[in-house]
Formats: C-alpha cells, sequence, structure tokens
C-alpha cells in the first residue's frame, strides 16, 4: 500500500471545480479589462450595471439548460458539464455561479416557486377583506400556470421523478420545507379568514390547510400522471370548491366562477 493518497473522487472532483471556477474568474477579469478599455462612452456606473445584467443573464442560461437536461436526463443523469454544454458556458462559467447539482436545483425550485409564494403572501393582507377569495384566486392561478408554461410542468415533472441519488434527496428535502412554508401560509389565510367571521364555527385552521394542500396536491399529481383522465383545471377547480365549502360560511365565494387577482396596490 502507497503511503500517499491522491484523494478520493469526490476531492479530486472539487478541485476540479475549484480550478474551473478560477479559470472562468480569470477570463471575466481579463474581459472586464479589456471592455474597460472599449467603454463606448459608458460610465464606471452603466459598465457595472451592464457586467451585473450579463452575469444574471448567464445564470438564467444556465438555470433554463439545466431545467431541459434534468427532465431529458433525470437529476442522477445530468452532470454540470452537462449543464454547461447545453447552455453554451463553460464549465468554469457553471462553477462560478453553482458550487453542485444541489444548488442548481434550489434554484430552479426557488425561481418556479416564487410567484405562487407572492400570491400566497396577498391571501394575508390587513388592505384586503377577502382571504378566502384571495386564496382560491392564488390556488387556480397557479394552476392554470402549471398548465400553460411548459417551464412549470417540466418542473413538477422532475420533482415526480425522484430516484434515490443524493440531488435527488435534497429536492425531497427542499419539497417537504417548501410544503411547510405553505401550509403555514394557507393556515395563515384561514387565520385571517376567521378574524373577518368568514369560516365555520369550529372550524380549525391547519386541518383546513392541511386538506387544501393535500387535496389540490393530489389533483396535481393525478393531472400529470394520467392526463387522459384527469384535467387539472376542470378537477383542480372542483375540488378545491367542495373543500372550500366545508370551512367556509356560505356566500364568501361562488363555486365555479374564474379566478379573480387582488389589485396590484392590494397586495402589500
Amino acid at each position: 500500500m502507497a503511503w500517499f493518497s491522491f484523494g478520493d473522487s469526490a476531492s479530486i472532483r472539487k478541485r476540479e471545480a475549484q480550478n474551473a471556477s478560477k479559470r472562468y474568474m480569470h477570463e471575466c477579469l481579463f474581459a472586464s479589462m479589456y471592455n474597460s478599455t472599449r467603454s463606448n462612452g459608458y460610465s464606471a456606473g452603466e459598465m457595472a450595471r451592464k457586467t451585473k445584467e450579463e452575469a444574471m443573464a448567464t445564470r438564467e442560461g444556465i438555470l433554463d439548460a439545466a431545467l431541459n437536461c434534468f427532465h431529458e436526463s433525470g437529476v442522477a443523469g445530468t452532470t454540470l458539464a452537462m449543464i454547461g454544454a447545453r447552455a453554451g458556458y463553460t464549465r468554469g462559467a457553471v462553477y462560478w455561479h453553482f458550487k453542485n447539482k444541489a444548488e442548481v436545483l434550489a434554484a430552479l425550485i426557488n425561481r418556479e416557486r416564487k410567484p405562487f409564494i407572492e400570491r400566497l403572501r396577498c391571501t394575508t393582507s390587513l388592505k384586503r377583506t377577502s382571504p378566502v377569495l384571495d386564496l382560491r384566486s392564488a390556488l387556480l392561478v397557479s394552476m392554470q400556470e402549471v398548465m400553460d408554461d411548459e417551464r412549470a410542468r417540466s418542473m413538477l415533472e422532475i420533482m415526480l421523478r425522484n430516484d434515490l441519488s443524493a440531488e435527488s434527496q435534497a429536492m425531497q428535502k427542499m419539497q417537504r420545507e417548501a410544503s411547510c412554508e405553505e401550509l403555514a401560509m394557507i393556515t395563515a389565510a384561514f387565520e385571517r379568514a376567521r378574524e373577518l367571521g368568514q369560516l365555520r364555527e369550529n372550524v380549525e385552521t391547519d386541518t383546513a390547510a392541511r386538506m387544501v394542500h393535500t387535496s389540490l396536491t393530489g389533483v396535481l399529481y393525478c393531472s400529470m400522471l394520467e392526463p387522459e383522465l384527469f384535467d387539472l383545471m376542470r378537477d383542480g377547480t372542483d375540488t378545491l370548491d367542495v373543500v372550500l365549502n366545508a370551512f367556509v360560511v356560505p356566500g364568501v365565494f361562488t363555486p365555479g366562477t374564474l379566478p379573480v387577482l387582488p389589485p396590484v396596490d392590494d397586495k402589500a
């Protein structure tokens, strides 16, 4: 047995990632110095803003490429090198923005969830007196987006195809954390509804939130797995209205109606 070691594969991959990131940093610095001599009249502030915008565009391009790679090859079957090649960037560019696949997954999930979370936050606005209507609209609009937006649909399909890889395990952990956050926000909306006298007597808000969350999760999964049998908007609307009717006093909302999001000024 040799008395020295070159290190395990994880250590080697880490060193390669660090070296790739350093090379990319040097390329960026060189490009920055080169561009500074050819700024075409831009001020220092404008050049800094331009550089930041380019970095954000690179990051978004990497995420778009990662979404396609994960959807086509699975999480375990995708490498950062594949993502970089798909995006048209060097591996160093990918490592500059993300240390590993788990970070890419987290960024993807957060990007797709952000509009949904913003809508849920609006359901407890003190400027509004219709938390049940706002909650219903937030959920139905988000389901419609899943139907219409290929990117959102692809992300959900990726999350459905979990495997035993470390990255998939990390994704499951993120899903659990996301569910806890969503449940807390839905519960808060029901709490606001109770303050306004819009809930039936003896309703436990955490129970109502769990029923809404689990029912719609079931419709979502069924529509993704068996789209010929389950229609997300049709069955999602019917399911949500039945669940809300069990907890909400009559007259607070009209089942079957189209969702209407609150005006921008009322979202604070």
